[in-house]
């Protein structure tokens, strides 16, 4: 399947490729990002991303967290009822194509991302379905071995799926997103980050 990724040679269009719902996301996932890293910022939760001055493109770069989902046939990502157990094991894939699309990028086989968002767009795009605890995917890492953007990435990719409308059901509330976030701090999302998010939900409301 990897070959297949020589079939675009930039990335723009490689995120054409997917359906508008999925790049809606995309874009809603750029914006809390944006949000939430501001946030970190002013309460000096994590010094040394100001530090380094990289959490001006932590937005950006989590823009391509579901990348690897155009290797998925659309007809997964668009079905309108509950995947078969070999739909979701091809759609748990997608951090692992996403994974292989950027080793195309740094030997040049593909263009598009700018030098400085690099690798936290690869890390947003591999590590976001890594669990706090360990239970996430694709390689089972857990808490601050999971790169920060990528735990970003994580809490915020999961207020926009519950928030958002699906192929496969209506939206929910930004309430029930929020108990879903709180009921899951500490286990999928890191607990600082989770409760970073509660304290100022109401930033979230933009999309």
């Amino acid at each position: 399947m990897y070959q297949t990724f020589c079939s675009e040679s930039n990335v723009s269009e490689i995120i054409r490729s997917l359906p508008g719902e999925q790049i809606r996301h995309l874009t809603h996932v750029k914006n809390y990002v944006d949000i939430i890293t501001e946030l970190i910022v002013r309460a000096g939760a994590y010094p040394e991303i100001k530090r380094l001055g990289e959490y001006k493109c932590f937005g950006k770069a989590a823009y391509y967290h579901d990348i690897g989902k155009a290797w998925v046939p659309v007809e997964i990502l668009s079905k309108p009822d509950r995947l078969t157990a070999e739909e979701m094991s091809l759609m748990r894939k997608h951090p692992l194509f996403a994974e292989e699309l950027f080793k195309l990028i740094r030997n040049g086989s593909v263009s598009g991302i700018p030098s400085e968002l690099m690798q936290l767009a690869h890390d947003s795009a591999v590590y976001h379905h890594e669990w706090w605890n360990g239970d996430g995917y694709p390689y089972g890492i857990k808490c601050e071995r999971i790169p920060l953007i990528a735990r970003i990435t994580s809490v915020c990719d999961v207020y926009d799926a519950i928030t958002g409308d699906r192929s496969y059901r209506r939206a929910r509330s930004h309430e029930y997103a929020c108990s879903e976030i709180k009921a899951n701090a500490g286990t999928q999302f890191d607990p600082v980050l989770a409760k970073l998010f509660l304290d100022n939900e109401f930033q979230f409301l933009v999309n």
